[in-house]
C-alpha cells in the first residue's frame, strides 16, 4: 500500500511539473494578469498615488509617489527636514533634492530617463507586451527565496532586457531583474515584492518592494487608484 501511494504521488507530482513545464510565455501572463485583475481592471487604470515609508540605512522616509500611466511620475520624500522632488517621464526628468545641497531643481539626463517607461505602464509591461513593440520569452524556471517561479525574459522595444519571475501559485510578480545607469555605469537591480494586497476597489498591489544593491525597502500603507491628478504635477518650477 505504501509503494502503490508513494508510486500514486510521483506519478502525480511528476504531471504537475510536466504541465507548469508545458505552459508558454502567453499562458503565463495571462494567468498572471487574471491575477492581477483581469485585462478590463488593468486597462482602467489611468493614475494612481501611493503612500508609505523608505527605509535605507537604518532610516526612515516618508514618500509619495504620483503616476500617470505612460505619462510620468513624480516622486516626493521628506529628508532630514528636507522636501525632495523627483519626476520622470519618458522624454526627461528632473530633480530638487535640498537633501544633496541643491538649491534649484536639475534636469535628469537622458541616460538616467531610459527605462523609465516600465515605472510608467501601470498596466504592467508584460501584459500586452506585443502590442507595446516588446518580446516575451518563457526561459525556464527559477528559484527564488526558496520558491520555484517561472522566469521570463522581456525584450523591450528599445533594446533593453529585464527579467521577471512569477510565483505559480499566484502568478504574481515576486522579482525582477534590470539594468540602470547609475553615476555614469550600468547596474544590475534586483526588485522582489512581496506581501501583495488589493485595495476596496480590487486592484492588487505589492505593498512591500526591496531593491538591491542599494539595499532600500519600500512599504505601502497607502493605495489610491485613479486619484484626479493632471500632468501638470509633472512640470517644472521656473527659476
Amino acid at each position: 500500500m505504501k509503494r502503490i501511494l508513494g508510486l500514486t504521488i510521483a506519478i502525480a507530482l511528476s504531471g504537475a511539473a510536466l504541465n507548469v513545464q508545458a505552459q508558454t510565455a502567453d499562458e503565463v501572463i495571462g494567468k498572471h494578469q487574471a491575477a492581477m485583475g483581469g485585462e478590463a481592471k488593468l486597462k482602467s487604470i489611468k493614475s494612481m498615488v501611493s503612500e508609505g515609508q523608505l527605509q535605507v540605512q537604518g532610516m526612515e522616509f516618508p514618500f509619495k509617489v504620483s503616476v500617470i500611466s505612460n505619462t510620468g511620475m513624480r516622486v516626493e520624500f521628506d529628508a532630514l527636514g528636507t522636501k525632495n522632488i523627483q519626476v520622470a517621464t519618458p522624454t526627461g526628468g528632473w530633480f530638487f533634492l535640498p537633501i544633496q545641497q541643491q538649491t534649484e531643481p536639475v534636469d535628469a539626463s537622458a541616460e538616467d530617463m531610459k527605462d523609465v517607461g516600465s515605472e510608467l505602464d501601470l498596466e504592467g509591461e508584460l501584459v500586452n507586451a506585443k502590442e507595446k513593440g516588446h518580446t516575451v520569452e518563457l526561459v525556464g524556471k527559477d528559484n527564488t527565496d526558496g520558491k520555484e517561479t517561472f522566469k521570463l525574459k522581456l525584450t523591450r522595444k528599445n533594446g533593453s532586457v529585464a527579467y521577471y519571475f512569477i510565483d505559480p501559485a499566484t502568478y504574481y510578480i515576486t522579482k525582477r531583474l534590470s539594468t540602470a545607469s547609475m553615476q555614469g555605469q550600468q547596474m544590475e537591480i534586483v526588485t522582489k515584492m512581496s506581501d501583495f494586497k488589493k485595495t476596496d476597489d480590487g486592484f492588487v498591489y505589492a505593498s512591500v518592494i526591496e531593491q538591491a544593491p542599494m539595499e532600500t525597502k519600500v512599504v505601502i500603507s497607502k493605495v489610491v487608484m485613479n486619484p484626479g491628478i493632471t500632468a501638470s504635477i509633472l512640470e517644472k518650477p521656473a527659476k
